[in-house]
């Protein structure tokens, strides 16, 4: 008799093991395998490096493509800062790949159509872009997050796991400042019309219809000249783009910068203006101050980051 019920105890262990097994391989083979536990980090150079440490809240969506492009890891996270060491847990087998992180691309803000059927689809890397969901009216009236992209090219991991990937911010802070202006209760606004919405996985810029950033200011009931001012997030500048800047009053559609055809438009050309013809590097510096001082006449002088902007010379005026 107990022979008997130890045959069956060990017919019942088998049992239950073939059958693991069996499901195992029928079902998904991923949850058989080893998993790679990656060891990934952050490098981002501050626009200045005497500001405090980051210590905000940041969300990474890390992406990794294979030898051959395709995409084989689409995995969420938080991180706190720009210090420390995140592990994660991944299905990746040992081998090369090219990972790419996009930070804070919140889905309210942001959409990648090529990967929003994965994993059943594995698009390869050069059909990936991130587009800014931009309303049906053509404005970007609200905050956007502080988007930023890194990535870490053909990475070894049968070399290591720990992934170190540099950052390079899109978002830029543009304060607006107007002075003199007559006082009534008409409304203002700045605009800034660029079309860089799209962006493939190295950063770069694609096509994309032009769209309009747009910041409101409001007049008060002032019984002189008063101050406006308003702030605004756009994406990514750079030094061959052509993104147009002006002011208006909103209420009476009338142009006040640019106040004369001589006035320089094209936002890029005039911060380098504003710096003397001096480098601007627009992959670091990400805020701007823009004042606008009107005389009696309306006429209009510009000044960015404390420099004005001279429309005959190129030299910075303090």
């Amino acid at each position: 008799m107990k022979n008997i019920r130890r045959y069956i105890h060990i017919a019942g262990v088998l049992l239950i093991c073939c059958t693991l097994l069996s499901s195992c391989i029928a079902e998904d083979l991923s949850e058989c395998g080893s998993r790679t536990r990656l060891k990934v980090s952050f490098m981002f150079e501050a626009e200045t490096e005497t500001g405090p440490a980051d210590t905000q809240t940041h969300h990474v969506t890390l992406y990794a493509f294979c030898e051959q492009g395709y995409c084989q890891l689409v995995h969420e996270f938080d991180i706190k800062g720009f210090e420390g060491e995140t592990e994660i847990d991944t299905d990746l087998e040992k081998g090369t790949y090219d990972f790419v992180a996009w930070v804070n691309a919140e889905k309210e803000y942001f959409k990648v159509p090529a990967l929003a059927d994965y994993p059943n689809t594995k698009p390869q890397k050069d059909a990936c872009m991130l587009l800014l969901d931009v309303p049906t009216s053509d404005e970007v009236r609200f905050r956007l997050p502080r988007l930023m992209h890194g990535a870490a090219f053909a990475f070894d991991l049968t070399v290591t796991d720990v992934v170190r990937i540099p950052l390079v911010q899109n978002t830029n802070y543009i304060t607006f400042t107007a002075e003199g202006l007559p006082a009534t209760t008409d409304t203002y606004e700045f605009e800034i019309r660029d079309n860089n919405g799209a962006y493939n996985f190295d950063n770069g810029f694609e096509a994309w219809s032009p769209f309009r950033y747009i910041s409101d200011a409001a007049a008060g009931n002032a019984k002189s000249s008063r101050t406006l001012s308003a702030e605004m997030t756009t994406l990514r500048l750079g030094t061959n783009r052509t993104p147009t800047f002006m002011f208006r009053n909103a209420t009476t559609g009338k142009t006040l910068y640019p106040s004369s055809s001589e006035q320089e438009t094209n936002l890029v050309k005039l911060i380098q203006k504003a710096y003397g013809g001096k480098t601007v590097d627009f992959d670091r510096k990400h805020t701007f101050d823009i004042r606008l001082k009107f005389d009696m006449n309306l006429g209009v002088t510009v000044s960015i980051d404390g420099w004005e902007v001279n429309e005959g010379d190129s030299g910075l005026v303090p």
